[in-house]
């Protein structure tokens, strides 16, 4: 396979591959919003297309979708140059995907997401496509659940102090970064609110926006970030992913077909 992005194949590539059994899309959502002093905006859709891809080869008989690249993203919106979707219409934008790739003969679909923030609505967009499209596979990766406890175990596995990886712009998602990107400018990486993701915390950012919580915008410490570390977190973040996904699509195919 020579690019396993269907953006990058042509239209004969895409025919032939659909005819050697390449019948699944990956669908990833990043977001476009603000990553701390730090990291790009486009952190978390530049991650996502490096994971799409990836994570596609892996799978098998697998292709990537063309990232979703702004998501929902309101606790960001107190910063210059966050965008955010209204939750219908990013569950909507999943939706036109999925109906497009089916008409191609595409008949499975794995969602998942690199920002948290779309995780609710990516779940709803599952639910409604599967009732409206009974004779697909449509399942969902990581839950955001999922994602912190890997974190915590990151952590304790690279013997790092307790908070440092604390969910965004922090010295997981930043080693990430340095690992599939040359836009991190770690001259300017600093600490940010250490206290954890607690329920009151959680609660706070979605009514008066993360800037309440963290004035640089950072859950977490990314100063000791490392390309070397990144890699080992990418490698475990697509291994999380991949058991979980597989394990739904066996069951979403026994149940269908």
């Amino acid at each position: 396979m020579r690019t396993y992005y269907l953006e990058e194949m042509t239209w004969p590539e895409i025919e032939k591959a659909l005819a050697e059994g390449y019948k699944t899309v990956v669908i990833f959502s990043g977001a476009v919003e603000q990553h701390g002093p730090h990291l790009p905006e486009a952190t978390d859709a530049i991650r996502a297309h490096a994971e799409a891809g990836d994570f596609a080869k892996r799978l098998g008989k697998a292709l990537a979708a063309p990232v979703i690249r702004p998501g929902v993203s309101d606790p960001h919106m107190p910063f210059p140059g966050s965008i955010t979707l209204r939750a219908e219409t990013y569950m909507m934008i999943i939706e036109d995907y999925i109906d497009s790739y089916l008409k191609h003969g595409f008949d499975t679909f794995v969602l998942a997401s690199t920002h948290g923030g779309n995780m609710p609505a990516m779940e709803e967009a599952a639910v409604r496509c599967r009732e409206k499209h009974p004779e697909a596979a449509i399942v969902t990766g990581c839950s955001m659940a999922d994602v912190m406890q890997m974190l915590a175990e990151a952590e304790k596995n690279e013997g790092l102090p307790k908070g440092v990886c604390g969910g965004h712009s922090c010295e997981f998602e930043t080693s990430m970064m340095l690992a599939v990107s040359d836009l991190v400018q770690m001259d300017k990486a600093e600490a940010g609110f250490m206290g954890g993701l607690t329920e009151e915390v959680s609660d706070k950012m979605n009514t008066e926006g993360l800037r309440a919580v963290s004035a640089n915008g950072i859950m977490g410490d990314p100063t000791g970030a490392t390309r070397e570390r990144g890699m080992r977190f990418f490698e475990t973040m697509q291994q999380l992913q991949l058991k979980i996904i597989k394990e739904k699509l066996e069951r979403e195919r026994k149940y269908l077909w």
